[in-house]
């Protein structure tokens, strides 16, 4: 597969995941903030700008539809929602040979709804919204499932948004909701993850340390981290079965040690392991990202012909 095309479909991937996660993040801090009013607005929006790593304004006001509209954003700042749901969509249009027309239809139809609630300049129920959002990218995933044949393509996106899923589930931790709001941060950890169900099936105890673990070390949930992991070790091997190889082998390496440190930790580790963990798999993440850039993505060079 051409470099450019696996390029398009890996940031698909992680641009895709990455404006999901930022979305349900973003609708359940935003309820907490204004439901729970021991933690002052500033303080709470202060907190999810600098996990999402969402660079601020000067002498900003940090109200509930401050936030919402910082973390919005606008398509040049692939960090915000709407950033990201913009570069999935260019990427989208950069391929959209490789891709079925279903696929940049649906990704179009977000980046369209996006583009409309942005130009508001107030949003001050910013729920129906979201979760008008998620349901379009839940389409996407859906579509893209249906309709991908399971090739290279595939399996960079796949491979993408697995360690977009890693990184994403190490900023929801490093908020510590579970301190913030100790009654109802964890659930609202849980529904940022798409975890709730999955945690109340294990009838394990409604508390920060239980969903910290789960969400770090689940080995059945998909979103875990220990669950990303393993699901990046088995793309990275799936992309050397059909022949795109990183000839180092840093790439394998560094999903495999994170997938073994997780799955082979300690049953019962003490919060402190649990968040040392987060850590290592936001580090991970990163490391591996800039891991595949250099694998399969690096730009080689122009010949330059002369007579």
């Amino acid at each position: 597969m051409l470099s450019r095309l696996a390029e398009s479909f890996y940031w698909i991937g992680r641009y895709v995941e990455r404006a999901e996660a930022s979305a349900r993040l973003l609708a359940e801090h935003h309820q907490l903030i204004v439901e729970d009013k021991r933690i002052t607005p500033e303080r709470g929006a202060q907190v999810l700008l600098e996990a999402l790593m969402i660079p601020t304004e000067a002498d900003v006001e940090f109200t509930p539809s401050e936030l919402v509209r910082q973390v919005l954003g606008d398509p040049e700042d692939t960090s915000s929602v709407s950033g990201a749901v913009h570069a999935a969509r260019e990427n989208a249009r950069a391929i959209r040979d490789a891709l079925s027309a279903d696929v940049f239809e649906a990704l179009n139809s977000v980046d369209m709804r996006l583009s409309l609630a942005v130009s508001k300049p107030d949003i001050r129920s910013p729920g129906v919204l979201l979760y008008g959002v998620l349901e379009r990218l839940a389409v996407v995933h859906g579509v893209i499932d249906w309709t991908s044949p399971r090739d290279e393509g595939y399996l960079f996106l796949r491979l993408g948004r697995t360690l977009e899923r890693i990184d994403m589930t190490a900023r929801l931790l490093a908020v510590h909701h579970e301190q913030m709001w100790p009654e109802s941060g964890p659930v609202a950890m849980l529904r940022a993850t798409g975890g709730l169900h999955a945690f109340l099936r294990g009838r394990n105890p409604m508390s920060g340390e239980q969903v910290r673990g789960f969400l770090v070390l689940d080995p059945l949930f998909p979103r875990s981290m220990l669950g990303s992991s393993r699901i990046a070790e088995d793309t990275v091997r799936a992309l050397e079965r059909q022949g795109s190889e990183d000839s180092t082998g840093r790439l394998l390496r560094t999903v495999g040690l994170l997938r073994s440190a997780l799955e082979f930790s300690s049953s019962s580790p003490d919060p402190a392991t649990v968040d040392a963990m987060a850590e290592s798999g936001l580090v991970s993440s990163t490391q591996a990202g800039m891991e595949v850039s250099e694998a399969f993505f690096r730009q080689v060079g122009t010949t330059v012909w002369s007579h």
